[in-house]
Formats: structure tokens, sequence, C-alpha cells
């Protein structure tokens, strides 16, 4: 958004007068930011905004005198248009269980020392206040059908992102995972004994050598809004419904993309099990094909985290006990799965 003169020298004033306030606040560093962004927020918004509270990096709770609002910082404006102009157009196709941004996003963007910010509805957890988990079928299956709601409705206009977003290619970004995977082998061998390395290895192999060979599945349409995260952090239980947030990572996609993701989510709670999956009908298509059968090999899970790891955290000296149960004792439930997705390939 460009702002004219006069809007560029209130901002210039405003930044003035907050460099001024700073100076007399004595609470640390981040309470003098804190103080100097709430402010900001009061002053770009016209709200009274009295309290900031961090959730986590990059993300915080704000409340006003009588209102709740999530800020969180963008990578950059564009990204934060666009989900801006995805979330008003689903609201415009009926569908409300996601949030909205703050009207003043129409008028203004919401930068603050070179960074930018989209203030978000906060939506209201259940009364119980508990957290959405895919422990239980019942979640599993409401998750699901939001999911299919949503990928029905962004069918409808995903063409109007084809400009902003390149269409998701699934082979390339686990090709990537897999050669970086590759080359961290000899830092894996402290860690990964080499039958889990190997086993992997096939694994990832078997499966993009046969989504390769049929690439064009992989972009068939009819495309749609993919949600690109569909971790269980990602919905919330509110008081009147079930909610999908964070759209970070949407890409133009065939949906069957986001379906995948959800599988591989969901099936350490299936015990590993191909004919527990079938039990999800939304599901019962895609399972019937081959490619997306050879999909579900592919251990994107174990190659994320242990790539991650290496990079960020081998240093503490210790894995987590979630890398330890994906790894370890989920082995055998997992190598057996794909034993049994392998036999129903005849002419492998």
């Amino acid at each position: 958004m460009v702002w004219d003169t006069q809007e560029c020298k209130e901002v210039i004033l405003l930044q003035g007068k907050m460099m001024m306030i700073v100076k007399t606040v004595k609470n640390g560093k981040e309470g003098d930011e804190n103080k100097r962004l709430l402010l900001y927020l009061s002053d770009v918004t016209g709200e009274n905004f009295v309290s900031i509270t961090s959730i986590k990096e990059g993300v915080w709770l704000c409340k006003t005198t009588d209102s709740k609002w999530i800020l969180k910082e963008f990578f950059s404006p564009k990204s934060l248009n666009m989900q801006i102009k995805l979330t008003e157009l689903l609201f415009s196709h009926h569908f409300s269980q996601t949030y909205r941004f703050h009207p003043v996003h129409a008028k203004k963007d919401i930068s603050f020392n070179k960074r930018t910010y989209g203030l978000i509805q906060y939506i209201e957890r259940n009364l119980d206040g508990k957290k959405f988990s895919y422990h239980s079928h019942e979640n599993r299956m409401k998750a699901l059908q939001l999911l299919k709601k949503f990928h029905h409705v962004t069918e409808q206009f995903s063409g109007k992102f084809e400009n902003d977003m390149h269409v998701f290619n699934q082979i390339k970004k686990w090709q990537n995972r897999l050669h970086e995977f590759k080359a961290n082998e000899k830092y894996l061998e402290r860690w990964l004994p080499k039958k889990f390395y190997f086993a992997f290895l096939d694994w990832s192999e078997w499966s993009l050598d046969y989504m390769i060979r049929n690439k064009d599945y992989f972009f068939r349409k009819p495309y749609c809004i993919i949600h690109g995260d569909v971790a269980h952090h990602n919905f919330i239980l509110g008081k009147d419904d079930l909610y999908l947030i964070d759209f970070d990572l949407a890409k133009v996609a065939p949906h069957f993309i986001d379906d995948l993701q959800f599988c591989n989510r969901i099936l350490p709670h299936l015990n590993w099990s191909l004919k527990n999956l079938t039990l999800y009908k939304p599901l019962e298509r895609n399972i019937e094909e081959n490619p997306f059968l050879a999909a579900l090999i592919y251990p994107t899970d174990l190659l994320r985290e242990w790539n991650y790891f290496l990079k960020y955290e081998q240093g503490r000296g210790r894995l987590s006990s979630f890398l330890k149960e994906i790894t370890f004792r989920e082995f055998n439930e997992r190598e057996k799965f794909v034993k049994e997705v392998i036999s129903q390939f005849k002419h492998f």
C-alpha cells in the first residue's frame, strides 16, 4: 500500500514520539518494544490496546479494553496481503470456519520497525479449553471434513492466485528433502544406525521413482488452494465450531496434496494400518490410486525432522522424545505398512 505525503509525515512523527517514550521505560528491551508496539497499534487502529503477551516467536495475544486480537509478524507485505485476500474470499464464499483480519488492513499497512504485521481475529476456544488433537477418530474425521470443505470452496477461486503462487511441486520438494538427508549421512552416523538410515533411503527412493514416472498425476486439475500444514495445532476447537487457521504455507495444487500430508499425520494414530485408513471415506478415492499410495510410503516426517535436528538441535547432544518415537518405536509398524502398500503394486 502506498501512503501519501501526509500519512508518511504522521508515521515519522509517531515513530519519533515512540522513541521519546521508550527512553522513560525501565523494564528491559522486550518491555520497551512491547510498550512501543501497543502505542503504535492504538494509534494505527484508533482502539485502546492495553496489553500484549507473547505466544511464540513472532506471535502475540493483544487486548484492547473490549476485544482480543492476535498480532503476527509476516515475512513480507506480499505474503500478508495474499492471506488477507484468501480469508476475505473464504468468507465471501460462505466459509466462516476461520479468522478475519482487522478492518484497518483495508486502509493501511501495519509496519513497525521495518517489520510487517497482521492483526488477526482471536478465536475463543471451547469452554473446557482443550486443544485439538488427532488422538480420537471423531476429531480426525471433523478435521478431514473441514479440510475437504476448504478445498471445495477454494477450488472456486484458485485461479485468482495463480499469478501470485506457483503451482506446488510435491515431487521437487521431496527430492530436495531427500537430497539434504543424503548429504547429512556422515553426521547422521552418530545418531542413526545404518539399518534405519538405509530403510528410510529405500522407502524414499522407491516412492519418488514411482511418483516421477507418474508426475502428471501430481499436477492434475482441478486445482484448489491447499492449506499446506495440516498439523493438529492448525485446527482450533472454538466455542461453537472447529476452525482452520494459519495459511502461511498455502499453495495452488490438487486437493490430494493436502490429503497426503493429512494421512501422514494420522497414520501413527492408526497403528500404520492401510485398512484403518480406508475407514475415512473422503480419502477412499485417493487410496484407490497407485500414485497416491506410492507417495504415502515417502517418509516425509522422518526426513524433515532429522534434517531439522542436524541443522538446529544436534548441539544439545540428545534426541527429542518425538524424534525417538517416530524413528525407533514406530519403525516396525511403519515397515509393515510400507510392505503392505508395495504389495498392491503387482508389477513391482
